[in-house]
């Protein structure tokens, strides 16, 4: 996270001299970004047409009415360049294409980033089957399993990444939430596509609001142990690569302060499937809370400046 030390302040105070350690080194301006996740990292549906759209994502994008995390960093380094690894459909800890995966890609890049952006599990949600009569997330991965499927990224990219990196790992948006924006965009289109295309259904085939709700706490859950996982890896890889997060609580204790609190309306989810992000609004919030998340914003701002 973002390193503070206190040593120069309280030897100032009593008058002693500082014979502390070398502080962490500082960032390196950023030169390469690159990017793991899934279909919204890829865009898919930006523009309501059902496909991956990158130019319109939130981390690669290069359309203005995005401004995305790519955009912002170049405005300020013009030299940057990006190559990201998501991919749409991409889980966390499942396929061919989970964190590890792409965190494996990203080492074998003959030119290695120093920024990096993460916004997965979704797909680890959306792709379990629907819950016991008695528990709506007794089918759902356990928090341990998810921290691990993160825990073995972000080890990969603290080891091969240069010194002087940053990994900003973005959290999770609510699926029961996405639910609700798209009943309140259309409740009859937007079921009848989640049937259709089978989209999300441990929540979109859910009919009770408390199980439902359920589900979402195991979300918190998740992103909460995302934050503990970040927190572990910055202080492993002290010195040499800065992790970071948008995270800072849930809905109801610190409500649009991350992507994890921040809770859609029904004009920043695509028509064509009513559950992901939408270009000029929801890509765009989202580019901006991972900006504010990087070390050029402030946390602080996330809620007055980008979800609001």
């Amino acid at each position: 996270m973002r390193k503070r030390s206190t040593q120069l302040l309280l030897a100032a105070l009593v008058g002693l001299p500082v014979l502390a350690a070398a502080p962490a080194a500082r960032a390196a301006d950023p030169q390469k970004l690159s990017g793991m996740g899934d279909s919204i990292s890829q865009g898919f549906s930006a523009n309501n047409l059902p496909f991956d759209h990158p130019d319109l994502a939130f981390g690669q994008g290069t359309d203005a009415g995005v401004n995305s995390l790519y955009t912002r960093y170049k405005a300020k380094f013009p030299a940057m360049t990006k190559e990201f690894v998501s991919v749409t459909g991409a889980q966390m800890v499942g396929g061919s294409n989970n964190a590890a995966a792409q965190a494996s890609r990203i080492c074998a890049q003959a030119v290695k980033p120093n920024r990096v952006v993460i916004e997965l599990g979704g797909n680890d949600v959306c792709n379990r089957s629907k819950g016991s009569a008695t528990d709506a997330t007794s089918n759902m991965l356990s928090v341990t399993t998810y921290r691990n499927g993160l825990k073995a990224a972000l080890d990969l990219l603290g080891g091969c990444m240069p010194t002087g990196s940053q990994v900003l790992v973005l959290s999770m948006p609510r699926v029961d939430y996405l639910y609700e924006a798209g009943n309140a965009k259309s409740a009859f289109l937007c079921n009848t596509v989640w049937s259709l295309a089978g989209i999300c259904r441990i929540v979109t085939a859910e009919s009770n609001a408390g199980r439902r709700r359920e589900i979402g706490a195991r979300v918190d859950q998740y992103n909460e142990g995302l934050k503990q996982e970040v927190l572990a890896a910055d202080a492993r890889y002290t010195g040499k690569v800065d992790f970071v997060t948008d995270w800072q609580g849930s809905l109801t204790t610190s409500p649009n302060t991350s992507v994890g609190s921040y809770q859609f309306k029904s004009d920043e989810i695509s028509t064509v499937d009513c559950f992901h992000p939408h270009k000029t609004s929801g890509q765009r919030k989202l580019a901006c809370a991972a900006w504010e998340a990087s070390e050029y914003g402030s946390l602080s701002n996330i809620s007055t400046t980008c979800l609001k």
